[in-house]
């Protein structure tokens, strides 16, 4: 039965393979949806997918978690062998081969970007490695590097809402930083009363982003009146720079304001850490350990220069 089952053309997807293997390593949807990246209910639809596709149970109840039937047994090895295949595939697509450019895939994301891309991109120069870059949003930046979607990306993890660790995914802090308020340049410094009163910019509360923000305003005393819910850092800051409220920034990403916007000297809260990701089992490859070490020179250059 279970070598009919498998029989014929099967339109399954990466995706739903990549999920399967998950489920199989980590015993229940829950723990596989965290390793991934995904919602329980993401991971729910990929097993009903592929259930659908194959036409039989790959996975039954057992105690608190789940356990592979035998075609499920059948199908894990030759699902990790066709991911281990499209990843070398790939790998081999962007240029890593002996005697060709090594190319490395940077996920990367506003200020962040600003500040590090270019410095990186020259530092490597006739090193041999192309840096690529890639944009993420920084909220799926974990799922991003353990799916293969990018080699090393650049995230961010806030003390006051930090990431969840991931099976498999190595992180290394690149820099420290506290969130300062940020004013239109010809304002003079506000009170924390007149902060209190006064009209704010923000991301939406449902990201880690907008949740520090909002404990790094609890924390300097008050609940901001929120005026306008906005996403990208650098029009937030534009839109401070119109005098049109306050928003919180770090020194980095202060890189992406007007110079009609400025930080309030004396004004600390709250704070973020860089940092980088990599999958650990391609942290081994050259190339990509040589992408990371330069990343970390370009950071701490950043931290010298802004103390």
């Amino acid at each position: 039965m279970a070598q009919s089952a498998m029989q014929g053309s099967m339109n399954w997807t990466l995706g739903q393979l990549r999920t399967f293997v998950a489920v199989a390593d980590h015993g229940t949807m829950t723990a596989a949806a965290r390793v991934l990246g995904y919602t329980p209910g993401a991971v729910s639809q990929h097993m009903s997918a592929l259930r659908r596709v194959v036409g039989t149970d790959l996975v039954v109840q057992s105690g608190r978690g789940l356990a592979l039937t035998e075609t499920g047994q059948l199908l894990l090895g030759r699902a990790r062998a066709v991911l281990a295949a499209e990843e070398q595939a790939a790998q081999a697509v962007r240029g890593r081969v002996e005697g060709s450019l090594h190319g490395v895939t940077l996920g990367v994301f506003g200020s962040a970007s600003v500040v590090a891309f270019g410095p990186a991109a020259a530092k490597l120069s006739g090193s041999g490695i192309s840096l690529q870059a890639r944009e993420v949003d920084v909220e799926v930046m974990q799922s991003a590097v353990l799916e293969g979607r990018i080699d090393v990306g650049i995230g961010i993890d806030y003390p006051s809402s930090p990431l969840a660790p991931q099976r498999g995914l190595l992180m290394h802090t690149m820099r420290s930083e506290r969130f300062g308020v940020v004013a239109a340049a010809h304002l003079p410094d506000p009170t924390v009363e007149e902060l209190a009163a006064a009209s704010w910019i923000l991301p939406r509360n449902e990201s880690t982003f907008g949740r520090a923000m909002r404990f790094a305003c609890a924390e300097l005393g008050f609940a901001p009146r929120e005026s306008h819910i906005v996403v990208d850092s650098a029009v937030a800051l534009a839109m401070v720079g119109s005098g049109m409220g306050y928003t919180l920034a770090t020194p980095v990403m202060m890189s992406l304001a007007p110079s009609t916007a400025r930080l309030v000297p004396g004004i600390a809260a709250g704070g973020r850490r860089i940092v980088i990701m990599v999958h650990e089992r391609m942290a081994e490859q050259p190339a990509i350990a040589h992408v990371v070490d330069v990343l970390g020179e370009v950071f701490t250059e950043l931290s010298l220069a802004a103390d």
